[in-house]
């Protein structure tokens, strides 16, 4: 019981951590490269502008069933999408409120964290 309540608990603050972030920077995508990718290089892909030099434009998590892509829209919008992968083939891609992406994000990163402690120490550098 303990064990849940405290897996509950570091997914709400990472999720309010990314929240919390995206507010005070201008642009949340290059945040999310900044802090994701030097913690989950291979599970992280990231699209820029300009043949690959200018603003990043989408960021995909991608985690074992689901993938999870936040992108600039026209106009500079924010579009959060989640993906459903069967055998490494996309099925279902499903639009979500931002706050329901970094919820779904921070549960999956809360799930990889318990099975790598790479993992855990960095997203604990992350939050703290």
């Amino acid at each position: 019981m303990e064990e849940h309540f405290n897996q509950a608990l570091e997914v709400d603050i990472l999720a309010a951590s990314l929240s919390l972030d995206r507010q005070e920077s201008g642009d949340l995508l290059e945040l999310l490269v900044q802090k994701l990718k030097p913690i989950l290089p291979r599970n992280t892909e990231v699209k820029r502008a300009l043949l690959g030099f200018g603003k990043v434009t989408s960021v995909t998590l991608c985690f074992e069933d689901y993938h999870y892509q936040i992108s600039r829209e026209r106009y500079g919008a924010i579009a959060t999408k989640v993906v459903k992968i069967v055998g490494g083939v996309n099925i279902k891609t499903t639009t979500i409120p931002t706050s329901e992406w970094s919820q779904a994000v921070a549960q999956a990163l809360s799930k990889m964290s318990a099975q790598d402690a790479q993992v855990r120490h960095a997203l604990n550098q992350l939050i703290l």
